[in-house]
């Protein structure tokens, strides 16, 4: 299967709300969108850009087309490696890899259309009946703690039975009072994972917050410190008893083996378009497999519903339920996934299953 064509393209998608975690303001979702075709089969590949969307389209023009082209679309592996090789001056973490990633989703979408299979019956199923939590707790301007409250009793008779609580902007106090009537709202029966997103700005912080938050019983707590301090998300890890979740802003399979080796994660939390890719990913997860540690992949549970049905050890999908309007990216396919009382199952059509709205593609194509 030769490789005959390469598009990058980038959208941009507009929230019809500003919300915010604990580092930054969300306006907009912008993703980079890669197609590859190979005996006139096109797969799809995306990931976040993060206002990185453009770049990697010229990464791609420049790095990463003349490499793929007239390749077997079926040597991932070693497109993998050669794409990581050529683009290391380029970054060995961040746009490079998540580029690469999107790529890489895409060969492996390719893949399953010829054969006619879905990505995970290609890999083997382990199980397809996967837990969602629901992601929220989002910071909004003049929101009430009631409002808040209110939001998950939402997610509680939509049938979820776990919820992202997000935490880390302002005093632990005010996050101990918004957990608080969160639980109130909600019971001891939900679980409520909470969300740092790297806000705290070292191990005593964090550890003094959590003291406070695990009075109201959290599920996890999720990149307490910024990602790149393993030593402090260690040591926090080792001064908790609620387990730390880390590795949504992780990549390559040698990143992950630090923070397991260090014992800096409870649970991994790796995105295949982020991490490099569904190779990546793989590894990732039967590595830390090897360690008894859970995998709870990042967002996109378009791609990870058919990647944790073919492990031992996944633990969740994140889920964004439409109304929360925060992740967005369902405006652009025909074909968007839901949960069904709290539970999701892996699309059976070839490939990653998806299809795309063309039209709404072009409408939020950006450059």
């Amino acid at each position: 299967m030769k490789i005959e064509r390469v598009q990058a393209t980038a959208i941009s998608i507009p929230l019809q709300a500003p919300v915010a975690d604990a580092v930054r303001q969300i306006t907009h979702r912008d993703h980079y969108m890669a197609e590859i075709t190979a005996d006139g089969i096109t797969g799809v590949g995306f990931t976040l850009g993060y206002d990185s969307s453009l770049a990697m389209v010229s990464m791609t023009d420049t790095i990463f087309r003349p490499l793929l082209m007239g390749k077997d679309a079926l040597r991932s592996e070693d497109l993998w490696a050669e794409m990581y090789r050529q683009s290391i001056q380029a970054g060995r973490r961040g746009a490079a890899v998540r580029a690469i990633s999107a790529i890489d989703i895409a060969l492996w979408d390719l893949r399953g259309q010829h054969a006619r299979l879905p990505v995970m019956a290609l890999l083997g199923i382990h199980n397809t009946r996967q837990r969602c939590y629901a992601t929220g707790g989002y910071f909004r301007d003049g929101q009430t703690h009631e409002e808040l409250a209110r939001e998950y009793v939402r997610y509680r008779e939509a049938g979820f039975t776990a919820a992202k609580l997000k935490v880390g902007k302002f005093s632990a106090r005010e996050d101990a009072a918004r957990m608080a009537a969160v639980r109130r709202a909600v019971g001891e029966d939900m679980d409520i994972l909470l969300d740092a997103n790297g806000g705290w700005s070292g191990a005593p912080e964090a550890v003094a917050a959590m003291r406070r938050l695990e009075e109201h019983n959290p599920y996890w707590i999720e990149e307490p410190v910024r990602a790149d301090n393993v030593a402090a998300m260690a040591r926090i890890a080792d001064a908790l008893d609620t387990p730390v979740a880390t590795g949504e802003l992780e990549a390559t399979r040698w990143a992950f083996a630090d923070l397991l080796h260090r014992r800096a994660a409870d649970i991994l939390q790796p995105d295949a378009t982020v991490c490099g890719g569904v190779g990546e990913w793989l590894k990732i997860a039967h590595m830390a497999a090897a360690f008894d540690i859970p995998i709870a992949p990042h967002y996109n549970w378009d791609v990870h519903t058919q990647l944790l049905a073919t492990i031992p050890n996944g633990l969740f999908i994140e889920y964004f339920v439409r109304w929360s309007e925060v992740k967005v990216f369902d405006a652009v396919l025909e074909n968007p996934m839901e949960p069904v009382d709290g539970w999701i199952t892996p699309r059976t059509d070839p490939g990653f299953g998806w299809r795309f709205r063309r039209d709404k593609l072009q409408e939020y194509r950006i450059g």
